[in-house]
């Protein structure tokens, strides 16, 4: 197998291989072995205070927070192209990652007077813009400032983004909140929103009964929108309209520490407690920290991030002419500016941690407000891939195909954390998706397993793995319907299997189905079979 192996994997094969040359194919059984010892290598806890980073990290040469789709094993195929999502919150920005190359907010409403109002200029950076802009670009943004890297799950869905609030309080009351809704629910059609995303919560707990706000979500959701609300961050036993309406999809937080190892995943601390009726609520979790999301441009603090970024990638001559300038004397304490150059540079550094910036353009951030709009954007991949889900349907997948968290209360998780690649495997297989009646793959029974790869347009698709020699030829799959591949082999021996599909014979590409997988040494991964014998 022939790939563009990452430095610290090429320097672990040249340790183990003296003799081999980097430009010749790389043994399978070789590459596993290296890609072991790096593993093994792995602290078991956070370096992060080692290496002045905000975030949780466990080996030096992987000190980078993990984007979102990679952090849930997102599907890579779907994107939210054609599903248009509605937020609700204090206030929006058009950042470049919702309208670069292209303009994807269908509407900006205010529905802080009155009678709201779709008002197309909404460039102000004012501070009640920063939590709408995350909860957005969380779900929706396309990473344009970070070249793609911090993109959310929904990166080509349509926005309609709707103000509430007043400029008499920061919080935002029952009566506002439903203000801005119920326009939601009366417009949702011009627009053709199906997800409605809340991140904001109303006046009281919920006491059982049925309040307006969750009325107003059982009537959304009967005109076929899905409503995704956040938990709250309390971490006390009380939940909030909109959140404690049944129909609701109702999210607390996860932690998973920036790592891919399930191991590391924990609670944050959301809130928990019974909703109408008694219905107990989060209905499921998923991050709700360390999650990427840009700046408001033009603050104080996205200003500060840029400064902070530039002088740190100055080479010594250059930030010692800087600390010279007139500039650098308006900027740093007078002590500052006589301090070694290294000291200077840890200043910086902890300037930066403080603030939790990860990019001139971005700081990672917390709570159910971001938890909930991943789970929209999970929705809006779910409708992308079968179009006729019903708000009921996704919900149920959302829940049937979530992990729990081993030793938390079903009570504060819902039930688990949701699995990205297996809700979409699930839509894709429901009424009226192009693999209904299909298990998921791997298909494990005592007398087989079956592979499906679903990649339209494909001329040829192979599967190779541990269990074949990583030999494509004997691994070639069949076209059983349209753009679906599938394979049926007897099962392998006891133990786990990596495996791969190569695509058109050229293109390497994992079971975007399977969440068990590794890194593979190359940017992507190899998916994980584990076979158990009696």
């Amino acid at each position: 197998m022939h790939r563009a192996l990452d430095g610290r994997l090429l320097q672990r094969l040249r340790l183990l291989h003296p003799r081999w040359n980097p430009e010749q194919d790389v043994c399978p059984e070789c590459l596993a072995a290296a890609l072991a010892a790096l593993r093994r290598q792995r602290s078991a806890t956070s370096m992060h205070a080692d290496l002045l980073l905000s975030y949780p990290v466990y080996a030096r040469d992987e000190a980078e927070l993990l984007p979102t789709p990679v952090r849930l094993h997102a599907n890579p195929r779907y994107a939210g192209r054609g599903v248009t999502l509605a937020f609700l919150d204090s206030g929006f920005y058009p950042h470049p990652d919702l309208s670069e190359p292209a303009n994807r907010v269908l509407a900006h409403v205010d529905a802080t007077v009155p009678e709201p109002v779709i008002k197309p200029n909404f460039r102000r950076a004012d501070p009640s813009s920063w939590h709408g802009l995350m909860t957005s670009a969380v779900a929706a943004g396309n990473g344009c400032l970070s070249g793609g890297v911090y993109r959310g799950l929904a990166s080509e869905a349509s926005l309609v983004l709707v103000k509430t609030g007043n400029r008499r309080n920061r919080r935002i009351p029952d009566r506002d909140i439903l203000r801005a809704f119920q326009w939601m629910v009366s417009h949702h059609a011009d627009f053709g929103v199906r997800v409605v995303n809340l991140s904001i919560g109303g006046d009281y707990p919920a006491m059982g009964d049925q309040t307006p706000l969750d009325a107003l979500v059982e009537e959304a959701v009967a005109q076929g929108l899905v409503v995704v609300a956040a938990a709250g961050n309390g971490g006390v036993n009380q939940i909030i309209p909109p959140a404690s309406a049944r129909s609701a999809i109702t999210v607390g937080g996860l932690d998973d520490q920036n790592s891919l190892d399930p191991h590391f995943r924990r609670m944050w601390r959301s809130s928990f407690g019974p909703g109408v009726g008694g219905v107990l609520k989060p209905d499921l979790i998923a991050p709700a920290i360390w999650v990427a999301a840009p700046m408001l441009p033009r603050t104080w603090a996205h200003n500060e991030a840029t400064w902070l970024w530039r002088l740190e990638r100055l080479c010594d001559q250059e930030l010692a002419s800087y600390l010279r300038t007139r500039e650098a004397e308006a900027r740093f304490k007078r002590e500052t500016l006589r301090r070694p150059l290294d000291e200077v540079r840890a200043i910086i550094r902890r300037r930066i941690v403080e603030q939790k910036y990860i990019h001139p353009h971005y700081q990672h951030v917390d709570g159910t407000s971001m938890a909930a709009s991943i789970v929209s954007a999970l929705v809006a991949q779910m409708l992308e891939a079968n179009p006729r889900l019903s708000p009921a349907q996704v919900k149920d997948i959302l829940i049937e195909t979530a992990e729990p968290l081993p030793y938390v209360p079903q009570a504060e998780q819902g039930r688990g954390v949701i699995s990205a690649p297996r809700a979409v495997a699930a839509a894709l297989r429901a009424a009226g998706g192009p693999l209904t009646g299909l298990p998921f793959s791997p298909w494990v029974t005592p007398a087989a397993v079956t592979w499906y790869c679903y990649a339209p347009g494909a001329r040829s698709v192979a599967l190779a793995g541990s269990f074949n020699g990583w030999q494509p030829v004997d691994g070639g799959m069949w076209e059983c319907r349209p753009g679906l591949w599938q394979i049926r082999l007897p099962p392998p021996p006891s133990g786990q299997h990596a495996y791969k599909y190569l695509v058109d014979g050229e293109r390497w590409i994992h079971d975007v189905e399977n969440p068990a997988r590794v890194d593979d040494g190359a940017g992507g991964f190899h998916s994980l079979l584990t076979i158990h014998r009696a």
